[in-house]
């Protein structure tokens, strides 16, 4: 699942085109990452940012520069802080929220991409993409695949 999650990343990255939406100046893409990197669910947020930076790593572009910032769980305050934070600092992408009810904030911040690994809802929502791998997915491809084969 990391390895799949990794592999998308990169892909989104690349597909934004590191040139596109860097500064004129010094070409750095910026990337935002909101993640939940204290309280009960840090172990989540830290595996992000970890997968993230092995992710950058294998890349081995250093153009490319992560802005973490913790947004807690279901904290809209932390939430908007965070976001507020990261645009001030020139990111235009930003991987997160990873929480499908976070999303109505991240709605309003309309000149932003926010690339999302919730697993709720794989459609493209405003300046929302979710990346998610949701059950109803796999479970579609399952019985594809079954009735392919002519399986029982």
């Amino acid at each position: 699942m990391k390895n799949k999650f990794i592999l998308t990343l990169i892909y989104i990255i690349f597909f934004f085109n590191v040139n596109l939406l860097s500064e004129e100046n010094n070409k750095v893409l910026k990337i935002g990452l909101l993640a939940p990197l204290s309280g009960s669910y840090s172990e989540l947020g830290n595996s992000l940012l970890y997968s993230l930076q092995l992710a950058l790593d294998e890349i081995n572009d250093k153009n490319v520069y992560i802005i973490p910032r913790d947004s807690g769980f279901n904290d809209n305050d932390k939430l908007k802080s965070a976001i507020q934070n990261i645009r001030a600092q020139g990111a235009k992408i930003i991987i997160g929220p990873i929480n499908y009810q976070e999303f109505s904030v991240a709605k309003k911040y309309d000149d932003l991409i926010f690339i999302s690994p919730s697993n709720v809802n794989a459609e493209f929502v405003e300046n929302i993409i979710s990346i998610g791998v949701n059950l109803d997915s796999q479970l579609t491809t399952l019985i594809d695949f079954i009735k392919k084969k002519k399986k029982k």
